[in-house]
């Protein structure tokens, strides 16, 4: 082969090399391969050459949003001879080593976290297509994965191999969240921690770090008095219309805004809204959902009987009948406002599924409730004044009313009725109730004593 001399010269002084297209003259045979795109250049702030190469996008194990740069070392010479030699012993080496980082990344990708989310909510989300509130329930648990607040996939041992996630991991993640959070967490990890053991059979996942509940206090509700003097607020409000008979044509024609919600149509959805969720003991996601036809009258016994087609949490469907007499000839005032069928509250307002935005009725309600509660109860907190509270007002005045509620064996089928179970009834407001029966009791029995009293000196 031709000596190098002057054009080595040439090649040495120059600041870029396509290493293939120079071959012939940095003496390389044509049995040497190597990339067609590897590159030696210089740097302004070194002498010797680089080795640069750019390896193509399914080889690189550099996965990146942003634009790729190439692999660059530097071959510690000023010649470009030596120098190419050395870069194709460098590249051979960097394809060897993206070839084992890319099946190690394969490996990782199909037994981390993140390849188990997504099978879990592909499943997920096919086993609820059918229900009307399919979007807000995939909404939340796509937010336990991506919630930049608190969601899993932020976390880096996501998207490591599942049996190399420690117990440090979880506990150092569990310390950023609410209690009320942990649990949710926790059992949305135990769910793709199962999918997860048959392809580590014989491993133990970490345990979880013990979540601390909260000391059980009781929960707001509306004294019954108040709640007297908040409904007689919101139909003042209304001016009246809220206890009268009105037809729907009239319903219809009541003062409305889409830019102020407090007008006389949506003070009426208000005193509906709160009547219903009272009388059959409904939840506050309930409300924007409640469709007419899911109440069915039985003029015998004078009750509607509510069929919650869309219960919490995927629970039984279950009928809940109305306990208090006066519902029923409310609600037969409710039905002479209402069309025969579709919306029950506020049925003007466009829901998720018709194009409307997600929860606005029920945002609506609260903002409306707010406003009657400081309008006619300025001493109770405003943030307690929300629709989850109504539900709790209803068993408390329930209970307080008809004692063997909350007694065996009829506080299972009221807990039934209410769609919920005896345990929660009797952490959640026997106890309490029970509570302050016996200390009013023991306050009555308690002895007075003279000399416990101020006497006034004369003077």
């Amino acid at each position: 082969m031709t000596s190098l001399s002057a054009m080595d010269g040439k090649l040495n002084d120059r600041t870029w090399i396509n290493i293939s297209e120079s071959r012939y003259e940095l003496e390389l045979g044509n049995r040497v391969s190597f990339p067609i795109n590897l590159y030696l250049k210089k740097r302004v702030n070194s002498p010797y050459f680089y080795a640069s190469w750019m390896p193509e996008k399914e080889d690189d194990y550099r996965f990146t949003n942003k634009k790729r740069t190439p692999l660059e070392c530097s071959t510690g010479t000023k010649d470009a001879r030596s120098a190419a030699l050395k870069a194709i012993s460098w590249v051979k080496e960097k394809q060897k080593d993206c070839l084992r980082k890319i099946t190690e990344y394969q490996e990782v990708k199909t037994k981390c976290l993140e390849h188990y989310w997504e099978e879990h909510f592909i499943d997920f989300s096919s086993t609820r297509a059918s229900r009307k509130s399919v979007t807000k329930l995939i909404n939340d648990e796509k937010l336990k994965w991506c919630s930049p607040t608190y969601g899993i996939g932020k976390e880096k041992w996501s998207r490591i191999r599942v049996d190399q996630i420690s117990r440090k991991d979880l506990t150092k993640y569990f310390l950023t969240l609410s209690n009320g959070m942990k649990a949710q967490q926790k059992t949305f990890l135990k769910a793709l921690f199962n999918l997860a053991e048959s392809d580590f059979v014989g491993h133990q996942f970490p345990s979880f770090p013990r979540i601390t509940k909260n000391q059980g206090k009781q929960v707001v509700h509306f004294e019954f008095d108040d709640w007297q003097t908040l409904m007689k607020t919101i139909n003042e409000l209304s001016r009246g219309a809220a206890r009268s008979s009105i037809s729907f044509e009239e319903y219809e024609g009541l003062e409305y805004s889409k830019k102020n919600r407090k007008t006389q149509r949506n003070w009426v959805d208000l005193y509906d809204a709160l009547w219903v969720n009272y009388y059959w003991f409904l939840r506050s996601q309930d409300t924007q959902r409640l469709k007419i036809e899911w109440f069915t009258e039985n003029k015998e016994k004078k009750e509607f009987i509510c069929r919650n087609n869309e219960p919490k949490s995927d629970r039984k469907i279950e009928n809940t009948r109305n306990l208090n007499d006066d519902a029923y000839s409310f609600f037969k005032r409710l039905l002479t406002r209402r069309p025969s069928k579709g919306w029950l509250i506020m049925p003007f307002e466009l829901r998720e599924s018709e194009g409307g935005s997600l929860n606005k009725v029920r945002r609506d309600l609260n903002f409306l409730l707010q406003a009657a509660v400081q309008e006619c109860l300025p001493e109770f907190d405003i943030k307690d004044a929300i629709f989850t509270n109504v539900r709790h007002t209803t068993f408390r005045h329930h209970l307080e009313d008809e004692p063997k509620f909350g007694q065996y064996p009829d506080i299972n089928w009221f807990a039934k009725n209410g769609l919920t179970s005896a345990p929660m009834l009797q952490k959640t407001y026997i106890d309490y109730i029970q509570k302050e029966i016996s200390l009013e009791e023991s306050k009555k029995k308690m002895r007075h004593s003279d000399y416990s009293l101020t006497k006034r000196v004369a003077v």
